[in-house]
């Protein structure tokens, strides 16, 4: 995420972005060409309100406009030196640090004769997740836009985002998924239809969903931006890594992730590139601190003190990926450097298992996605904790029932769980499943501890780089303090492509643009 969003730099990009023009490229008025992609698992809610998760957020951002976008092909850019181009609006600008005018270009029309958009438009799609109506649902996304006062229609094109007070990420917000601009008309007409049948405005349109199968997007005669590099994307769901592999050779996919244990033998195929790039995920094995006996700060401090973190990163990726620390990468503001380095300890975990009153050991359950990279972390997780006498039952699940374990009163069975969370640019967007009001939500370990909450709220304020990093390192520090993390990895971004499919990544590697994706 971008660290910074002064009055300063925002006018500095309205003035630029106003001489903006958006040149169709030559290939997207050719023959008919067709991508296929590889999404690690099935779509459910295309919706930047309710969106599940990153291969959400990824349609997303294809299917739907934003005030303005990052510019393309800006790797290894600073966060905060990322620029930015006009996308929906005409214009942007700062009145203040808490009220931003944008006007709309005319005639952008959503799919599926819905219409042209409008400010009213922009209205209901910012306020439906950071003002929700009483009784209405409530945006797991609600946090991206905090301090959000309001948004006002000033006529059919323009309006205003008036703000409580500053918001550092709103950039960030504005760039990504929950800034997706959605028809109001078309969300209230479909209802929960609209979450696999969405209407948007920008270069693809969803034209077809096969739930665990595919997913088909195709170029949307109507954009009037820089059209799709092709006409036609299908994302086929392909959970298994080894089917990633043959898929690639094979030419029934074009473009996929990868785990590292693949880069090494696809690297070797003619036809293919393998390109790495620094991870910006979240893995660590999480503690649910509600449920006993992991309630106890002892009990935690032990398993942690027993596990050796390096083993199970070579289990689980064959040692292609440096360990985490802490829940900040390096590459981010607020990077914790000097984050304490826990080595396995197996008397200091005895002496903390005795100290709980608990020196003979107990059993518990590891829930576990069925994936061989966390299967094989938990097997030796499971190994190292019986040496200090606390036995491990796996409850190893598909991606249906893993991902839903930890939500609501369900969540509050879970005892040991090893988790992902994708990550983005913003340090508060990867802090925030981490806070007291997503227990039963994203914060598995339904932890909640006031330093960790005011930490975050101060760095969602600060427009000072300086001070926003100290504030999320404290709130690292409250997590270090808990114990109920055991931080394994950031992972190691890999793409794999064909030689003649030219990505489009993001910042960072962190944000696929399929309509920005072409033929070379």
């Amino acid at each position: 995420m971008v660290a910074t969003v002064t009055r300063r730099q925002l006018m500095g990009w309205a003035a630029a972005l106003a001489s903006t023009a958006y040149i169709p490229t030559a290939f997207a008025e050719t023959g008919k060409t067709r991508l296929q992609i590889r999404t690690r698992r099935d779509l459910e809610v295309l919706d930047p309100a309710f969106r599940s998760g990153a291969e959400d957020a990824t349609v997303c951002r294809a299917i739907y406009q934003n005030l303005f976008v990052y510019k393309p092909d800006q790797d290894g850019v600073p966060a905060d030196k990322l620029e930015i181009e006009l996308d929906a609006a005409a214009s942007f600008e700062a009145i203040s640090e808490t009220e931003y005018r944008f006007t709309l270009k005319p005639g952008q029309m959503f799919t599926d004769g819905y219409g042209e958009m409008t400010a009213e438009d922009v209205k209901f799609s910012f306020e439906r997740i950071g003002l929700p109506k009483p009784g209405g649902n409530i945006s797991p996304y609600a946090a991206d836009w905090a301090h959000l006062k309001g948004v006002e229609v000033d006529d059919k094109y323009s309006g205003r985002i008036l703000l409580e007070k500053p918001r550092a990420s709103l950039e960030y917000i504005l760039a990504n998924a929950s800034g997706g601009i959605v028809c109001k008309r078309a969300i209230e007409e479909r209802g929960v239809a609209h979450n696999i049948q969405p209407v948007g405005s920008s270069a693809l349109r969803l034209t077809g969903f096969e739930r665990q199968r595919q997913t088909t997007l195709a170029r949307n005669p109507d954009f009037q931006g820089q059209p799709s590099g092709y006409d036609q994307i299908i994302l086929r769901v392909v959970q298994d890594q080894k089917t990633v592999e043959l898929a690639m050779r094979s030419s029934e996919l074009d473009f996929s992730d990868a785990d590292p244990t693949l880069a090494d033998s696809l690297a070797n195929v003619s036809d293919l590139t393998v390109e790495e790039l620094p991870g910006i995920a979240d893995v660590w094995l999480g503690m649910n601190v509600e449920h006993a006996p992991f309630d106890n700060l002892a009990v935690r401090r032990a398993v942690r003190a027993a596990l050796d973190v390096d083993e199970m990163l070579m289990a689980g990726y064959d040692g292609k990926v440096v360990r985490a620390n802490a829940m900040i990468m390096p590459q981010l503001l607020g990077h914790w450097k000097d984050a304490p380095v826990h080595q396995r300890d197996p008397d200091l975990a005895r002496s903390l298992l005795a100290e709980a009153g608990m020196a003979s050991g107990f059993s518990a359950q590891m829930l576990v996605l069925n994936q061989p990279t966390f299967v094989n972390m938990a097997l030796v997780a499971q190994a190292q904790l019986a040496e200090v006498g606390i036995n491990i039952e796996l409850d190893v699940r598909d991606g249906g029932s893993f991902w839903s374990a930890g939500k609501g009163d369900e969540g509050k069975k879970l005892q040991l769980f090893i988790m992902r969370f994708n990550g983005a640019l913003d340090p508060n967007y990867l802090a925030f499943p981490f806070a007291s009001n997503q227990v039963g939500v994203w914060n598995w370990q339904r932890w909640t501890a006031p330093a960790f909450d005011e930490a975050l709220e101060k760095a969602s304020e600060a427009m000072d780089t300086t001070a926003r990093a100290s504030y999320i390192v404290d709130a690292q520090k409250a997590m270090e303090d808990s114990a109920a993390f055991v931080w394994l990895t950031h992972e190691t971004l890999i793409y794999v492509r064909r030689n003649s499919v030219r990505p489009s990544l993001g910042p960072f590697g962190t944000a696929l643009t399929y309509n920005r994706f072409a033929p070379v």
